[in-house]
């Protein structure tokens, strides 16, 4: 968010990178490129010592500023109630429909946006009605069409801020049903059966789309006059129209003419695109004083209900005068580090700190922490993804330029002064208030990449063995362990593995999948699938090329794996249990893997079964006539001696895996001889 510092609207580099710039050292190239010149990005502060870097608003291209949003310009009135909703986000990923197929991502994007979308327009609908009634009117009328208003401008909005468009109906007709059916019915109520087929066919409505398209899907906002001359032009093949949202190319034979006034009448109907604006102050700390009162925050009972994360370098130097990068993550509740990942540098740690966080909290048996608070910098580029809420986390919190948000910051002073600092090569702040911090008179030595790795774990496990701050009498791991959240939810897997899980291509052969040297069976739910289930994945996988986003445990193994065509999740991939195979050495758990792949390979064979006893044994009879025969094969009526032979006996072939019995044969005693 813009700021006001020295009556200069100003930007930090955290919102700048890597939204509109990939590296800072691209940004510091820009600005030194344009230091000395008129025009171009220009610096207003140098950061450094404890200050940050400003950069002036004004000065960064015109598509930069609008991306971030200028304060001093009106902002829409939708913004302030819009946010993506959790719950939609859990309904759309999980959605099945009667055969047991989920939605397409691209389909469960759209909804996710347009059920946020509807949420905040029921909240602005019940601000309106709440101040006409204070204003002594009771009446309703009206207040649907500023609604379709502000939600059709709204989408620029969405365009700017977020990236994103939402596809709810131009026409009030349309939008009054739409808003009534998810009001009533929930978020099944906007998913449309047409979606249900990749290549989608044409409703009867198709040409009120249309026009509705032409008049309010354009930036020039055209007349009905200019309308009725495109959709002329368009019906004889001088225009191509497209649909961006669902990339439909109209078909002008699906279309039938219409007259000038018929088209003007109905666009008549129509509200302009008026949205209410509300007046925002250009000062952030004025605005903030108003709007955003100071809290006063407690801390977390329960460990998994907040986890803190953001990037550090320890205070260690390596003998290139570079310094490690550490990703970490605590859990509030229990003070303990949960999470942490290092490199040389920043690049792809952050997709690596939070796959080793599903691989942690998988490998002690514990949920996902609820909730998620971090920076912006790294995260940016996976709020719309992985980090939005209802996916990985319950709540998330991305904060840009605010320290005091993140509680991990806090706990950073007393990991650097009461542990890193009784280490050898420790770097002192230069300008440390406290005497006993500052540098001493010989410098720091260097340590060697590993060296300074092994000892910043080995002050996470010191950390995490320590003393709770409340529960004095218990470690902090042991607080972690002991005091989870029980309202913790499942990870959801279907949200999460598309965007932080490996890809590998593959394919299905009787029932099996290959991956990572391993055969993988078809599963739901955490378990291998059989029965009616088992047949009804095998009829959408088996013999087909998929997709495999899977996600490997502390040890290597597959942690979890998803069956994908396309872009449409079809089950699970659960590793093929083995039992041993001699008798006298089989466990319980032998007996139990066991029972499960032979009642998967039962399912298959009955199946199998089934479909052979429904196939009817047909006679053929050819009454097609013989033609007249005009040439004769000398000899061919002469008697053919036929030859019995006694067939062999077929055995049935041995298993592959079933080692042959060697028996001997004609092997006569010796009491037979004579």
């Amino acid at each position: 968010m813009p700021q006001l510092w020295n009556n200069i609207l100003v930007v930090t580099k955290d919102e700048l990178v890597p939204n509109w710039y990939k590296k800072e050292n691209t940004l510091y190239s820009e600005i030194t490129r344009y230091a000395n010149k008129a025009y171009g990005i220009k610096r207003v502060q140098l950061g450094g010592n404890g200050r940050q870097m400003f950069i002036s608003f004004d000065s960064l291209p015109p598509v930069v500023q609008d991306g971030i949003g200028d304060p001093r310009k009106l902002n829409h009135v939708l913004d302030q109630f819009y946010k993506v909703d959790g719950e939609a986000v859990k309904f759309f990923t999980n959605f099945k429909f009667e055969d047991g197929t989920y939605l397409d991502t691209e389909f469960q994007e759209r909804y996710i946006i347009n059920a946020s979308v509807l949420k905040a327009i029921i909240s602005l609908r019940s601000a309106r009605e709440n101040e006409r009634r204070t204003k002594g009117n009771f009446s309703g009328a009206g207040i649907a069409q500023t609604l379709l208003s502000d939600a059709q401008s709204f989408n620029d909005i969405l365009e700017k801020k977020y990236k994103v468009r939402h596809t709810l109906p131009p026409g009030e007709k349309q939008f009054k049903k739409t808003l009534k059916d998810f009001e009533t019915i929930g978020y099944a109520g906007i998913i449309s059966g047409r979606h249900k087929n990749a290549n989608r066919r044409k409703v009867d409505d198709i040409t009120i789309e249309l026009l509705n398209n032409l008049f309010a899907g354009q930036p020039t906002k055209p007349t009905a006059t200019e309308v009725h001359r495109q959709y002329e032009a368009f019906l004889m093949g001088y225009l191509e129209v497209i649909n961006n949202e669902t990339s439909e190319i109209y078909n002008p034979s699906d279309f039938k003419k219409l007259g000038a006034t018929t088209v003007t009448n109905y666009i008549a109907q129509w509200s302009n695109k008026i949205g209410t604006h509300g007046k925002r102050s250009g000062d952030r700390q004025k605005f903030m004083q108003q709007f955003s009162p100071y809290h006063s925050l407690l801390k977390a009972k329960f460990a998994g209900s907040i986890i803190s994360i953001d990037d550090r370098q320890p205070p260690f130097k390596m003998a290139d005068g570079n310094r490690v990068w550490f990703y970490n993550g605590i859990d509030l509740g229990s003070e303990a580090f949960t999470c942490w990942v290092y490199g040389k540098s920043k690049e792809g740690i952050i997709m690596e700190f939070y796959r080793q966080m599903v691989r942690n909290y998988a490998d002690w048996g514990f949920n996902l922490p609820a909730e998620l608070e971090g920076e912006m910098s790294l995260n940016s580029s996976f709020v719309n993804t992985f980090l939005k809420e209802g996916a990985m986390f319950q709540y998330v919190r991305i904060e840009a330029n605010k320290a005091r948000a993140k509680r991990i910051e806090a706990y950073y002073r007393p990991l650097r002064y009461n542990l890193e600092k009784k280490r050898i090569g420790w770097l002192a702040r230069p300008h440390a208030l406290s005497e006993s911090n500052q540098p001493g008179s010989q410098p720091a030595p260097t340590l060697s990449f590993n060296d300074i790795v092994q000892g910043c774990l080995e002050d996470i496990e010191t950390w995490n063995n320590m003393p709770h701050s409340v529960h004095t009498h218990m470690s902090r791991w042991e607080v972690f362990c002991q005091k989870q959240n029980p309202d913790l939810q499942p990870t959801n897997y279907a949200a999460i593995l598309p965007h932080i899980g490996y890809k590998t291509p593959t394919s299905c052969n009787v029932g099996m999948i290959q991956l990572n040297n391993s055969l993988f069976l078809l599963g739901d739910e955490g378990r291998i699938a059989t029965g009616n289930k088992l047949i009804s994945l095998m009829t959408h996988v088996e013999g087909k090329d998929v997709d495999v986003y899977w996600l490997d445990d502390n040890e290597g193994k597959v942690l979890k794996a998803h069956v994908y065509i396309g872009n449409q999740l079809i089950c699970e991939a659960i590793e093929k249990p083995r039992y041993q195979r001699a008798r006298i050495e089989q466990t319980p758990e032998d007996l139990a893997n066991r029972e499960i792949m032979s009642a998967y390979v039962a399912t298959i064979e009955a199946y199998g079964r089934r479909q052979k006893k429904s196939i009817d044994t047909l006679t053929i009879i050819d009454n097609t006539p013989k033609p007249k025969k005009s040439f004769i094969m000398p000899g061919l009526k002469k008697q053919v001696e036929v030859v019995n032979y006694e067939m062999p006996e077929v055995f049935d072939e041995p298993e592959d895996d079933e080692t042959p019995v060697l028996q001997s044969f004609g092997l006569k005693s010796l009491k037979d001889r004579f």
